[in-house]
């Protein structure tokens, strides 16, 4: 079915750039889905730091407000556009959304929408969407990592470092996390190694737990440790830097704190310059997919067939409704989040 035109919903719409003080939860027109796109009922969305960055307009994929937040959703199809094959009114899936997915309708990318089976839960599935498809295809065709290595993961207590670390020892590698000493039972529990960066020296306990040799790849979405995630991994070894998080401070845009972000990385991928230097490397989840969607939908259908086999557990910190969103928000800017992906229940799977 066609869409035949734009539908209210209610959706957590941010007003204008900013914290989480300017999300409102308030009824937002969803325009009837484009040519090759698809407009979805959501059962679930996700919440992550791309949101808030999206919200501070700090983005890549920065939207003028007010618009709709949510990178990711699981739902029924509620129409397709005109140029769509193979999905239909009625179908259950997942999309990468980047915009929109918090809300009752999203309009989704057609590319990007993958059929999600019927056993699997919203607020499990949702969870796979691009925390689990950023940590495999990190793991799997940004670095050429093999059983028995060593990986760091910045941040290992998130919903990207749940992932690492539970695709990591599925892949038989050792997982080495950074976090703080409260997230030591769920890093340890996902099989995990934790370094507690404000006690421990992270480079001088990568270099212990590896004999000396340091860490064959370093993941980092946080930024400003992209010099340190640099210097724990072994000569010829790969650092793969995902996100900027430290971009965000309080809520607000932090320019002198966000100029040492940017200057560490720049450093760091002047290392591809050296000759038999550490190889770096950048991984952005949405250029990817719209570079190789065949590969996006590939990726998540087999991360999807590990979720209903058992072999895969996605953490969820926290399901919230949609009103609770500007609390959990607030939550994930203050780094008082709980372990996992946080997860927004928007209507019963």
């Amino acid at each position: 079915m066609s869409g035949t035109g734009s539908l209210s919903s209610t959706a957590v719409v941010a007003t204008r750039h900013g914290g989480p003080e300017v999300l409102e939860v308030r009824a937002f027109e969803v325009a009837a889905p484009g040519p090759d796109e698809v407009r979805v009922r959501v059962e679930a969305a996700g919440i992550s730091y791309a949101d808030l960055l999206m919200c501070q307009g700090l983005h890549p994929e920065r939207r003028p407000a007010p618009f709709v937040p949510g990178w990711d959703v699981v739902g029924e199809v509620e129409s397709v556009g005109s140029a769509i094959r193979g999905v239909a009114a009625g179908d259950r899936v997942a999309a990468l959304s980047i915009v929109g997915g918090w809300a009752d309708y999203a309009v989704v990318p057609g590319s990007l929408v993958v059929p999600v089976p019927p056993a699997l839960e919203s607020t499990a599935a949702v969870c796979l969407v691009m925390d689990y498809v950023v940590a495999y295809q990190m793991l799997t065709r940004s670095t050429s990592v093999r059983e028995g290595n060593t990986v760091l993961i910045q941040g290992a207590g998130g919903g990207v470092g749940t992932a690492v670390m539970q695709l990591g020892r599925r892949m038989r590698l050792q997982v080495l996390g950074t976090d703080r000493e409260k997230k030591r039972s769920h890093i340890e529990a996902e099989g995990g190694i934790l370094i507690d960066f404000e006690h421990e020296d992270v480079v001088v306990r990568c270099q212990e737990l590896t004999g000396g040799q340091g860490v064959d790849a370093a993941f980092d979405g946080i930024g400003a440790t992209a010099r340190m995630s640099l210097r724990a991994v072994r000569p010829g070894g790969q650092m793969v830097w995902f996100g900027m998080v430290t971009l965000l401070s309080g809520g607000a845009r932090d320019l002198r704190r966000s100029a040492r972000t940017v200057a560490n990385v720049v450093a760091v991928f002047a290392e591809n310059l050296r000759p038999g230097g550490k190889r770096t490397s950048l991984y952005s989840i949405q250029k990817l997919a719209r570079r190789h969607p065949d590969w996006y939908r590939n990726d998540l259908a087999a991360l999807f067939a590990m979720l209903a086999d058992g072999h895969i557990n996605p953490r969820i910190a926290a399901v919230w409704k949609l009103d609770e969103v500007p609390t959990a928000i607030e939550a994930l800017a203050g780094g008082g989040a709980l372990p996992g992906k946080q997860v927004i229940a928007v209507a019963a799977s």
